[in-house]
């Protein structure tokens, strides 16, 4: 270990020589020692020798900045890697203060489409598979003949739709359609809906057809509000069908509209519409959907 000032001044011949030697040995250990050259320069390097790390001088030439440790880990607050130009750059960045060290160990290979990394609690990382819930954005039902969620990501697997206090200004049932990149589809929906009152007493049963509907009738009482969640699922997800259940209930009856059904799209879903075909008129409530994967 040695540490100089990089100046060799002119002296004698011996002199010179061991000064050169001294100057030298100090590049060839870094400057290596338990306090720092009393002489620094501008991105000089120095071996911590009191706490084993290895440091670089700043552009300012008025401070240290730790770079890594002398058995080779590194030592940084961030990880930065740059992009290939040197333009910008991605990276991590540690919490301003840890209670220990932890050092993860990454998985060996890449995982699956949508798997996520987790640990198994002893800093041993590995892709698994985990199910995501995303609250998607709450829409209001005062207006328009459509209510619209799009963007539904392609990793969904099931969507609930819920309503809370939906109504129209007409005796249009609402339905409910589902589509893909190229629109949202209004034909090839399959199963019933039911109206049931009470305990039970069922009053009426509708067909779909154009969409999943949730009136089980082809009429419904003008101003009726609808409460309720339907649940999508998909059942193939290689031919794009789709299932639907759930039900909704009114506020003026003890009448309950149970649904049921099926859908297969053209292409994989991306959006989810409410609608009144009839031309009727949302005029209250709410409409939300949660997704997951």
């Amino acid at each position: 270990m040695a540490q100089g000032d990089l100046n060799v001044a002119n002296q004698s011949g011996a002199a010179f020589r061991s000064d050169l030697n001294n100057q030298l040995l100090a590049l060839g250990t870094l400057m290596s020692g338990a306090a720092e050259p009393s002489t620094t320069y501008v991105y000089m390097r120095w071996v911590d020798t009191t706490n084993n790390i290895i440091k670089g001088r700043n552009a300012a030439n008025n401070g240290w900045i730790p770079l890594r440790r002398t058995d080779g880990t590194l030592l940084s607050t961030s990880l930065e890697l740059l992009d290939a130009d040197g333009s910008n750059y991605v990276g991590f960045q540690a919490p301003a203060t840890v209670s220990g060290d932890v050092k993860w160990t990454l998985p060996s290979g890449d995982g699956s489409s949508s798997q996520s990394l987790v640990t198994n609690g002893s800093a041993v990382l590995s892709w698994e598979s985990r199910s995501r819930i995303v609250s998607g954005p709450v829409r209001t039902t005062t207006s328009g003949t459509t209510v619209d969620f799009t963007d539904i990501p392609s990793w969904a697997k099931r969507i609930t739709l819920t309503l809370a206090g939906v109504s129209v200004n007409g005796t249009s049932p609402i339905l409910v359609r589902l589509g893909d990149s190229g629109g949202v589809e209004a034909s090839g929906y399959s199963g019933t809906s039911s109206l049931v009152y009470g305990a039970g007493s069922l009053i009426s049963s509708l067909a779909h057809s154009t969409g999943f509907t949730l009136a089980g009738q082809a009429t419904s009482a003008d101003g009726v509000d609808l409460h309720g969640s339907i649940v999508f699922t998909v059942l193939d997800s290689t031919t794009n069908t789709w299932t639907c259940a759930g039900n909704v209930s009114r506020t003026d009856l003890p009448v309950s509209c149970y649904t049921s059904g099926s859908k297969t799209l053209s292409a994989t879903l991306d959006r989810l519409q409410v609608t009144t075909p009839a031309g009727n008129l949302f005029d209250a409530g709410k409409a939300s959907i949660v997704y997951e994967g």
